[in-house]
């Protein structure tokens, strides 16, 4: 599977280090406020977590002290994500992490044991995204969530503009990994992202965007959800 490291030319230290110092951005109080409203009622005390492309687990924790009898589970292709994540200490449950390439090999958990499945920023990478959606619904359990949080298509002019803006690298560096990146980020519209997800057979729960650069999705199984 290609990661951002292989297409912006980063090294997977550096991403590390991002990822980390941008998760409170990322899961900061606007996020959970809306898990809080959106998600977490339709999960049960001890939910069956699965979070795809996890990075260092740093979700995972988080999640792990809000449902302390929560089974956790991340899976990433990159062994200095995982390697990051396993030397943490947990306030709750602690997350199981492992690497997997998930668009290379199924998930370990038998069907419908999952009651949560996630995915930040990596579903816009797959080639072929709909064997790896096949495979999240496989392991969901007939009322369970699919959240999907992911890049949405921006204009060249503003997305340059916005890494720029974020001042986390030097001007000249920054504009050479936006325009690798740019085709990446860029390439679904909120209605691919919708399609993509009905093609997929989920039906779309709630939607909102937290960042003006990405959506978020919270999704069921048809057979279960109704589409809003």
């Amino acid at each position: 599977m290609a990661t951002h490291q292989s297409i912006s030319g980063t090294s997977d230290d550096e991403f590390l280090q991002r990822m980390v110092a941008g998760h409170p951005e990322r899961f900061g109080d606007d996020f959970w406020a809306f898990f809080a409203a959106q998600v977490a009622p339709a999960l049960p005390r001890q939910p069956v977590v699965v979070d795809l492309g996890c990075g260092p687990g740093l979700f995972l924790y988080d999640l792990g002290g809000r449902y302390p009898q929560a089974s956790l589970y991340g899976y990433d292709v990159t062994p200095a994500m995982i390697a990051y994540g396993q030397q943490r200490s947990p306030t709750g449950a602690r997350p199981t992490l492992a690497l997997h390439d998930v668009a290379t090999q199924p998930l370990p958990q038998p069907s419908g044991a999952v009651h949560l499945v996630t995915m930040t920023s990596v579903l816009h990478v797959l080639d072929e995204p709909l064997p790896v959606l096949a495979e999240i619904r496989r392991v969901l359990a007939k009322d369970g969530i699919f959240l999907l949080h992911d890049w949405i298509r921006a204009p060249l002019p503003v997305y340059l503009q916005r890494r720029f803006d974020r001042q986390e690298e030097a001007p000249d560096t920054s504009r050479q990994r936006g325009f690798r990146l740019f085709p990446a980020h860029n390439k679904y519209t909120v209605e691919d992202w919708r399609w993509l997800l009905r093609e997929a057979g989920f039906a779309i729960r709630h939607q909102t965007q937290l960042r003006p650069t990405h959506q978020l999705f919270v999704t069921s199984p048809t057979h279960e959800a109704q589409d809003g």
